[in-house]
C-alpha cells in the first residue's frame, strides 16, 4: 500500500478500520467458497458469524471452523472440536 499525491514530509493517514473491514470481507468471500465443501464433508449445515476479530463457521451455535489472518497475511482456517480444543 502506498499513498499517492503526497510530497516528502506530508503526514499520511490510513483508515485502519476500512483496511480491517476489507480483510474481513475477503475472508468472508473465501469462507463462502469453501463452505459447501466443508458442509458436504461434515454433513452439517454451517453458517458464518463474527467472533471478535475472527470469523467462524458454526452449526447449532457450536463453533466448527475458525478463520483468521496470520501475521504474514495468510488465511488460516482451524477445525475446532466441540470441547473448544483444536
Amino acid at each position: 500500500m502506498s499513498p499517492s499525491g503526497t510530497e516528502p514530509g506530508d503526514f499520511v493517514e490510513f483508515d485502519y478500520d476500512l483496511i480491517q473491514a476489507e480483510r474481513r470481507q475477503h475472508i468472508r468471500d473465501v469462507l463462502n467458497e469453501v463452505r459447501p465443501k466443508l458442509e458436504k464433508e461434515t454433513g452439517v449445515k454451517l453458517k458464518i458469524t463474527n467472533d471478535g476479530n475472527d470469523l467462524v463457521l458454526s452449526s447449532d451455535d457450536q463453533v466448527r471452523f475458525r478463520a483468521a489472518l496470520s501475521p504474514d497475511g495468510r488465511l488460516v482456517i482451524t477445525d475446532v472440536k466441540l470441547s473448544n480444543r483444536l
